[in-house]
């Protein structure tokens, strides 16, 4: 058996000003591919399940970008183009396998995996299986389920999961070249749209829902359940929470199961609303903590959901209340040159962060002492992605006041102590860390947290929605509309109403 490979994985904030280029993408081509082998991430899991099961893989492109603005319609078709024509000369294939995200736009495509689904499908025929591997927070549309045979995304937040995922569809895929199954599915979508921090699957509501589905899966009565908490920073018709339900050529079962399951999640939906607390009274709480470490959860500026990784609230809050030993990540390229210039031991004055845009706080004035200069590469230790590389350009550590401001030339999403313990830092011995992230932090940070509180930063990561200006998303949809109603298709009303 012979299986092709590839794929593109971007999340995209719509609302957002930074822009997405084809250098925005750390890329895999050919045989470079294969470092991700044995890592905790969805080509590792391809990589790792074809091994297992004596299956031909032949890698083609692979590019994953953290997530920024829409990418436009040049860059778009460059990455696209790039992936079909190493696709088109790598066939014939038994099968293939794309690693996306589920929540990309572009310019032109609002469903950007269902038009790489599609030129893909266009390329193998309509008897060549396709399987796609997507993130949690993928906005599952009609478009793109239809044009491929199987569909796997994470069923956790953190993301530990990912290289099981598509060793799943890996499985999925060959049972389906065998012919042993016949992959029917059923798309629910009922309308929410919770945001990040509410889709945490460790606890309600998505607890709920996955006990669930996971017990439906263990009876036999579906081949894959998906649950897709959807992203709620993309401004698309397809945005939103989606319910996913495989069964071996069942439509009826299917349909059934997803309507089950989104009927849950919509008496949940009480549950998906989040409050969180003010700057100045989290920073005071964090600091009469008694024992450390506390996490500020700086939400706003939540990295792996498309923030810019620049937000100043949090560090002018430390300084101003006189924090000790807090240590928080500011990605400002202009004032790691700066430090550079300074040289360990230097002085540095800058003013620093606030400068991608006027959304996550001001420019911050410091004076501190360069602690350390360092390429800011590191290897996640996981459990999430475990063994891949991390790239956050020159990098410094500076010393302010009581405050380890680490300063990077790209934005990193927290999640790994790796990335404070590669500059020197012992996460545990801080007594405050300032993570910009919604969820994301809790892979390599709960073993240590003493104390977490998630705070109302501004920014793009935000949690009240009513600060956007939605244009394109399909309404009503709670809880922008708090009474909207909706009862699953093929109950007695049937639909939204």
């Amino acid at each position: 058996m012979r299986f092709v490979t590839g794929g593109i994985m971007h999340e995209t904030h719509t609302f957002s000003a930074e822009p997405t280029t084809p250098e925005s993408f750390p890329t895999s081509r050919g045989d470079e591919y294969w470092a991700y082998a044995g890592t905790n991430h969805s080509p590792g899991g391809v990589i790792d399940g074809c091994r297992a099961r004596g299956i031909e893989l032949v890698p083609t492109l692979f590019c994953d970008g953290v997530a920024t603005g829409t990418p436009d319609r040049t860059t778009f078709e460059l990455l696209v183009g790039e992936l079909c024509r190493r696709i088109g000369a790598a066939l014939p294939a038994d099968g293939v396998l794309l690693t996306l995200h589920g929540a990309m736009v572009a310019e032109g495509f609002p469903d950007a995996e269902a038009e790489i689904v599609r030129r893909v499908r266009a390329l193998v025929g309509p008897d060549v299986p396709i399987a796609v591997t997507l993130d949690f927070h993928a906005n599952l549309g009609a478009e793109m389920v239809a044009g491929c045979d199987v569909v796997t995304t994470y069923d956790t937040y953190p993301h530990v999961d990912g290289a099981a995922r598509a060793q799943e569809a890996v499985d999925l895929l060959a049972r389906t070249v065998r012919r042993e199954i016949r992959p029917t599915m059923a798309l629910a979508k009922p309308p929410l749209l919770p945001v990040p921090q509410a889709q945490f699957t460790a606890r309600s509501p998505f607890k709920i829902l996955f006990d669930r589905a996971h017990a439906i899966e263990a009876a036999g009565d579906a081949l894959s359940i998906t649950v897709a908490g959807g992203f709620a920073y993309s401004d698309v018709p397809e945005a939103g929470l989606g319910i996913l339900v495989t069964t071996d050529d069942d439509r009826p079962a299917a349909e059934r199961i997803a309507g089950e399951l989104a009927e849950l999640a919509w008496g949940l939906r009480g549950e998906m609303i989040v409050a969180n607390r003010p700057p100045r009274e989290a920073v005071a709480e964090a600091i009469a903590h008694p024992a450390g470490p506390v996490v500020l959860v700086d939400v706003g500026d939540n990295i792996g959901g498309g923030t810019p990784g620049d937000g100043t609230t949090l560090l002018a809050e430390l300084l101003a209340q006189g924090a000790a030993e807090a240590t928080i990540v500011v990605a400002d390229r202009d004032a790691v040159t700066a430090a550079f210039a300074a040289g360990v031991g230097g002085e540095l004055r800058a003013a620093v962060g606030g400068k991608t845009d006027r959304r996550h706080g001001d420019p911050v004035p410091i004076a501190g002492r360069v602690r350390l200069l360092c390429d800011g590469d590191w290897v996640h230790e996981g459990p999430e992605q475990a063994g891949v590389p991390a790239a956050m350009g020159p990098t410094a550590v500076v010393r302010v006041e009581g405050v380890n401001l680490v300063l990077t030339s790209r934005k990193s999403a927290p999640g790994d102590l790796q990335q404070l313990k590669s500059v020197g830092i012992d996460p545990a011995r801080q007594k405050i860390l300032v993570v910009k992230a919604a969820v994301r932090w809790r892979g390599g940070y709960a073993p240590i947290t003493k104390h977490s509180i998630d705070v109302d930063t501004p920014g793009l990561g935000g949690v009240d929605l009513g600060r956007f200006a939605f244009r394109h998303l399909r309404r009503p949809i709670f809880p922008l509309d708090a009474d909207a109603s909706w009862r699953p298709p093929g109950s007695a009303a049937g639909g939204p109403v």
